[in-house]
């Protein structure tokens, strides 16, 4: 098993070059922070919506009397003066602004003597930040507020400013910084002194998620070079990354994560309540990138591209705990990116470190990284109800969200010592049950290891009888000898399945066959082939939510499911859903290029069966080829069959009427 190793952070970080920093003030406006980023061109940068309008702006440089720093914001205002005199506050030229990255440039008539530039550098997750800020709720300035980089990546839909877009697909690194207004334009140093990004806002949404627009922007934006290059060694953070996975990432109403915890075994230990009551679900690892992973969230909610990158797993739940708020899931191979972590034989204590990877709503990545502490340990009731079991759990400092559980918390040696609870809780709360109770849960749910406890094996003694049930009921099922398989387990899905099936060939109902179909797939149940029929049934039927349910819930496992996507397809295009019915056709072609010759015969079907549903508006079914073959187009690559296809839509592109584009395209995709 690969363990994850805890190196020691810096023991002491490089001074702030304080000299470097600024106070910036566009006077009854707008104020916050600068830094010099060129001491010979007497440049300095601050956020664009500091400057807002302005041309000039007011920079004050840190003073210091009688060898002390004056940190009072009044005292400063009440000696403009003499603050001017000693070069201390002068007036500098906007000389150019950016919102695409919140950025502005500004040129300074002088600096003082002992003002230094920047030196950038790269962050890197995981590692302390500091940034020097003048927070407008605080009397005092040149603070310092410090916390962890989270995840770096780009900030897709940016943030707004007097209804203006900023900084929309800038590369930022998310922080766990405290910060408010009166910080921004501050600069974001490392713990070896180096200029890492520019603090520019906050996402309320998220706990302690503050946007640092990124040292290659701000390079990017002057033109200046780095003497300080990222190296390509792994650091704690990153390692812990890659032994997070995201339960369910299609899922809207959770963000679970869970950590990967055998690898030989495919072990996964997540929240119960991530998971819904699928007895299968999708699980997604990281995606590696250089030494770290890809915290862009977009990738991780597309299964299809997921599945063909290796990055994809079908996990079977094994175990549930809602009591403790654990489960415990196996999947058929780890990649090898993936690392795992060991469980921690002693829990830690009050007031020690811990570190997690999470999935927290509200912010544009995933795979955030967030470091805290444990505050106390306790019995604390982690499932739902009044009655709820107490059990013990370690009560964290830490920036977590009841709908992103199942995160692994960590100790500074890399051990796991909980996995987040979706337990509710107050800002900067989080909740775990410690490791006694996670190990006692594993003894009991891990039937392929021998139980180490008493309470372990008493619970492996009272499932057997249930599960040598299951296994016998699921032989007999398997030998079509449906009644004697139920008379072991009423519950075997593969029985209720082969009499659904019979009686389907024989011709009864639809309605009755799904009543046994209903019943094999109880409580969750995940059994392909019943799921299909039932989805096929349902459809006949012309209830397409209940046939999209079904698909959909096949196709979370298994992405790649070409004629789950084509079935999906035709039942989103009943449902009005005609963008997702597109997206459906793109993946199914995506998923197997060779089946594209059956995705035309379907888009046939469907222009022949739109026809009939909207006599005389050729423009319908035409209308839907177009987008149906514009998606399918788009999934190929290269080559004979794309050009094909990119000829017909041009073709029809320039047909006269509807009804001659509509003649066109289904002659094209006739069988």
């Amino acid at each position: 098993m690969t363990a994850l190793v805890l190196g020691a952070a810096l023991a002491q970080p490089a001074p702030v070059p304080l000299t470097a920093c600024a106070w910036v003030r566009a006077e009854g406006e707008t104020a916050g922070v600068g830094f010099v980023v060129d001491r010979g061109k007497r440049w300095l940068v601050t956020c664009r919506h500091v400057v807002a309008e302005h041309k000039t702006v007011d920079v004050f440089f840190p003073w210091v009397e009688g060898g002390v720093l004056v940190t009072d914001r009044a005292v400063y205002l009440r000696n403009r003066s003499r603050l001017r005199e000693r070069g201390l506050l002068v007036t500098g030229t906007v000389a150019r602004a950016t919102d695409a990255s919140d950025l502005a440039l500004v040129e300074l008539p002088a600096l003082p003597a002992d003002a230094v530039a920047v030196r950038f550098g790269a962050a890197r997750v995981g590692e302390p930040l500091r940034v020097v800020g003048h927070r407008i709720d605080l009397d005092s300035l040149w603070n310092q507020t410090t916390g962890p980089a989270r995840q770096l990546g780009p900030l897709a839909d940016g943030y707004t400013w007097r209804g203006r877009k900023l900084a929309a697909g800038a590369g930022v690194v998310l922080a766990q910084l405290p910060i408010d207004e009166g910080d921004s334009g501050g600069a974001v140093f490392d713990a070896r002194g180096n200029c890492v990004g520019m603090a520019a806002a906050l996402r309320r949404s998220a706990p302690d998620a503050a946007v640092v627009i990124g040292a290659d922007e701000i390079r990017r934006f002057l033109s200046v070079g780095t003497d300080a290059p990222r190296p390509d060694r792994s650091n704690t953070a990153e390692l812990l990354q890659r032994a997070t996975v995201w339960v369910r990432p299609t899922a809207t109403e959770r963000f679970a994560a869970g950590v990967v915890i055998d690898r030989d075994r495919g072990l996964i230990l997540t929240a119960a309540k991530g998971l819904g009551s699928a007895e299968r679900v999708g699980v997604t690892f990281a995606l590696p990138r250089g030494a770290g992973v890809v915290g862009k969230r977009s990738p991780y909610r597309d299964p299809v591209g997921l599945h063909l990158a290796g990055g994809w797993r079908s996990a079977a739940v094994l175990a549930r705990d809602p009591a403790r708020d654990l489960a415990l899931l196996r999947v058929d191979s780890v990649p090898a990116s993936a690392r795992a972590v060991p469980l921690a034989a002693a829990p830690p204590a009050s007031g020690d470190a811990v570190h997690s990877v999470s999935h927290p709503g509200g912010v544009e990545f995933a795979f955030v990284y967030a470091a805290g502490v444990v505050r106390q340990r306790g019995r604390v009731a982690l499932g739902d109800g009044e009655t709820a079991a107490r059990v013990g759990t370690l009560v964290l400092q830490l920036p977590t969200q009841a709908g992103s559980p199942g995160g692994p918390v960590v100790n500074g040696r890399g051990e796991l010592v909980g996995v987040l609870a979706a337990r509710e809780g107050a800002q900067s709360v989080g909740y775990a049950a410690d490791p006694a109770e996670v190990a006692a849960f594993l003894d009991a749910a891990d039937a392929t290891r021998l139980p180490h406890t008493l309470p372990g094996l008493a619970a492996r003694v009272e499932a057997f009888p249930d599960r040598f049930a299951e296994r016998v009921a699921a032989g007999l099922a398997a030998q079509g000898r449906f009644d004697d398989a139920l008379a072991w387990d009423p519950a075997c899905p593969g029985a209720h399945f082969g009499r659904a099936a019979r009686l389907h060939e024989r011709g009864l109902a639809a309605a009755e066959v799904r009543d046994v179909l209903d019943r094999a797939l109880a409580t969750g149940r995940h059994h392909a082939p019943a799921l299909r029929l039932r989805a096929e049934l349902a459809a006949k039927d012309k209830d397409w939510r209940a046939a999209r349910g079904d698909l959909e819930r096949l196709l979370e496992a298994d992405p790649v499911d070409v004629v789950s996507r084509r079935r999906l397809a035709r039942v989103l295009l009943e449902l009005g859903k005609d963008d997702e019915a597109a997206a459906a056709v793109r993946d199914a072609v995506r998923a197997d290029a060779g089946q594209l010759g059956a995705v035309l015969t379907d888009l046939h079907e469907q222009a022949d069966a739109l026809e009939k549903k909207y006599p005389g508006a050729p423009g319908v079914p035409a209308g839907w080829l177009t987008r149906a073959l514009t998606a399918a187009r788009d999934a190929l690559s290269e080559g004979e069959r794309r050009r094909a296809l990119a000829a017909v839509l041009t073709r029809a592109a320039a047909a006269a009427t509807d009804a001659d584009r509509l003649t066109l395209l289904k002659g094209f995709v006739r069988p």
